[in-house]
């Protein structure tokens, strides 16, 4: 039995080290070629006009050190690939254009796991889809099953689909404050917080005045994972500087009861 085996481990011994280095090139490339993808989408915004140009040329050159750890392994090995590497490196670039132009008539799923989404009015972390059900984690610890066909025959909002998103803060103060003074004092809070995104500038808008109300819309950016807290504390620190300026106060509800005198 051990003779027989002997010359299956020779094999082994003899291809260890080129099965080893083959992995180490195809996946050390690999890794460096995702850190540059990283790197390119920081400067240049993935879900701008160049996006799908960056997925697709990344894709190719995925593919391309792929077929070249390939080529290179099989002329260690022994096969006479003279001609193929030229040939190999033709046919990705072809069908990376291919992709390039058939992308936008494939069809993909409205998100993928790990996606913020509300569907049918609930909200979570998509953790699994399959044919048959789709599993999203609710941001109170609890699992909901829900049948993957009601789930594409719905309205669905991914929250993840953008790197950023817009905290929108309704506001009421009274009539007779100082309404540019309110404005400016928003403007300034959402300007000093750190998570605020300078681009788009954030944004003061008086959208109506009525019983004695002037009602504001303040708009600012924040990266996704950040809206949550940003919102929260904008506004709580909102709130601070309006009781803290004496122009500037929180209209509050008011209801007015009149008593009718007996007949």
């Amino acid at each position: 039995m051990l003779e027989q085996l002997q010359p299956m481990i020779s094999k082994l011994t003899e291809y260890g080290g080129l099965i080893a280095s083959g992995l180490l090139v195809m996946f050390g490339g690999m890794i460096a070629i995702f850190l540059l993808y990283r790197i390119v989408t920081k400067l240049i915004r993935p879900n701008g006009t160049y996006s799908r140009v960056i997925k697709v040329a990344f894709g190719a050159i995925y593919a391309m050190i792929l077929v070249l750890t390939i080529l290179l392994a099989a002329e260690k090995i022994g096969f006479d690939t003279s001609g193929l590497a030229g040939v190999a490196i033709l046919l990705v670039m072809v069908a990376a254009v291919i992709v390039f132009f058939l992308i936008p008539f494939l069809p993909r799923l409205p998100f993928v796991p790990g996606d913020m989404v509300d569907v049918r009015g609930t909200m979570g972390i998509v953790e699994a889809i399959t044919a048959y059900q789709t599993v999203i984690r609710t941001f109170d610890g609890q699992v909901v099953f829900m049948p993957s066909p009601m789930i594409m025959a719905s309205p669905i909002i991914n929250y993840s689909l953008h790197p950023n998103r817009r905290v929108q803060m309704d506001l009421e103060i009274n009539a007779t404050d100082d309404i540019i003074k309110a404005k400016v004092l928003t403007l300034d809070v959402m300007k000093a917080h750190e998570n605020v995104l300078e681009d788009p500038a954030p944004m003061v808008f008086v959208t109506g005045l009525a019983d004695g109300k002037a009602s504001l819309v303040a708009f600012c950016w924040v990266e996704n994972a950040n809206w949550f807290g940003t919102r929260d504390a904008l506004f709580a620190q909102v709130a601070q500087a309006f009781a803290q300026d004496e122009h500037v106060s929180m209209a509050i509800p008011k209801r007015e009861v009149t008593q009718i005198p007996p007949a």
